[in-house]
């Protein structure tokens, strides 16, 4: 879905969308990570992605609304840690 919306933007050879495991934030439901921004989505649905792609992709401004915050990346103490698995997509914008 994610790689269908960059094409249909014409965005296709200048931004290069990536399925991963987790990238270990599964505690935080289905994720994406933004490039080189290192902008951290959680809780991604397929609704979300025009508006990804839309406003971050396309318009330079992350979506606040799902970015996971900061003192919740790769740490121990994250209120959201309960071992989910989730599915993940790594996004590169050149």
């Amino acid at each position: 879905m994610f790689k269908q919306k960059l094409a249909e933007r014409g965005l296709k050879g200048r931004v290069r969308a990536n399925q991963s495991g987790c990238l270990d934030q599964c505690e935080h439901g289905p994720n994406l990570v933004v490039y080189p921004e290192a902008v951290w989505y959680g809780g991604v649905t397929l609704a979300d992605v025009d508006e990804i792609v839309e406003s971050h992709i396309v318009g330079g401004r992350p979506v606040e609304r799902l970015r996971i915050k900061e003192d919740c990346l790769n740490t121990a103490s994250c209120e959201h840690r309960a071992g989910a698995v989730a599915k993940a997509v790594e996004v590169t914008r050149s």
